[in-house]
């Protein structure tokens, strides 16, 4: 039994359930590559230091409506979903063995509006809804290699260590920011407040979302929360309504009301407003 083989058995139980609440609106490709790229975060297994393996094989079982809804968005933007969330894993320097891969299955046990996601390392798939392959992020060349007396070896696990005459790249300084409305925020500040009251940070029209309803804040340097402040209609992320604090990544869509609010992370140059 190989070293995939035992990957595999370990990936394999990434089972992760998601609810939009009982609204009838069809689902959205938006919603749920977000719900993948979020999938893929959550179960990433570390191999060693400085390398993390990710699932590349993406189950999607969905109520019988939100299964014909997604059938019906055509192969090209099941294909961009797979393509985004391939880039995704390039972005956060995931390994990952081979295409990504999208397959949807109808649950007549589920309501519209939830899912639940099964991810997996794989080989190879049988008729994947999608596929995209995971490009490497480019690195600067490495100097030729001095000569040797023993013959060079091969292994399939890419080295952890890089050249040492490969020029190490200036770290790109990323900006978070919601967007509420068509509207940017930059968040400048250590801790956000989002509600109905014109006396909080980021005010939300919204007769749904109560006068301080949401918080968002910075845990260290890459790290951001939301956490919901009592409100009467509770808060989402990614669908899932939530009674603690609870981490978000590029992507993440939190709801307040029925105002969707999306956290991104964006080159600092992108900024939006503070």
């Amino acid at each position: 039994m190989g070293f995939l083989d035992n990957v595999e058995r370990g990936l394999e139980k990434v089972v992760t359930s998601f609810f939009r609440g009982t609204s009838t609106a069809d689902l959205k490709p938006v919603e749920l590559t977000t719900a993948l790229r979020n999938d893929m975060d959550r179960g990433i297994m570390p191999i060693s230091e400085g390398r993390s393996l990710a699932a590349n094989d993406f189950v999607v079982s969905l109520s019988t409506k939100d299964y014909n809804t997604a059938k019906g968005w055509g192969q090209g933007v099941v294909n961009e979903m797979a393509k985004v969330t391939a880039e995704h894993a390039a972005t956060q320097d995931y390994s990952v063995h081979g295409d990504i891969m999208i397959h949807f299955v109808s649950n007549d046990d589920f309501k519209p509006g939830e899912m639940e996601i099964s991810s997996s390392v794989k080989e190879s798939s049988s008729r994947p809804a999608a596929s995209a392959p995971v490009k490497e992020r480019a690195s600067a060349p490495a100097a030729p290699a001095a000569p040797s007396a023993t013959p060079p070896t091969t292994a399939q696990p890419r080295p952890t260590v890089r050249p040492i005459a490969e020029i190490p790249k200036k770290p790109v300084q990323k900006q978070a920011i919601l967007e509420v409305a068509g509207q940017r925020y930059a968040l400048h500040h250590h801790s956000i407040v989002l509600g109905r009251s014109a006396s909080t940070d980021i005010p939300v029209d919204d007769s749904g979302v109560s006068r301080q309803h949401a918080r968002v804040e910075t845990r260290g340097k890459t790290s951001f929360v939301v956490t919901d402040l009592g409100s009467t209609n509770g808060t989402y992320v990614d669908g899932k309504k939530i009674s603690e604090e609870t981490r978000i990544f590029d992507g993440s869509v939190i709801t307040i009301g029925q105002t969707k609010i999306v956290f991104r992370l964006i080159t600092s140059n992108n900024g939006g407003r503070a």
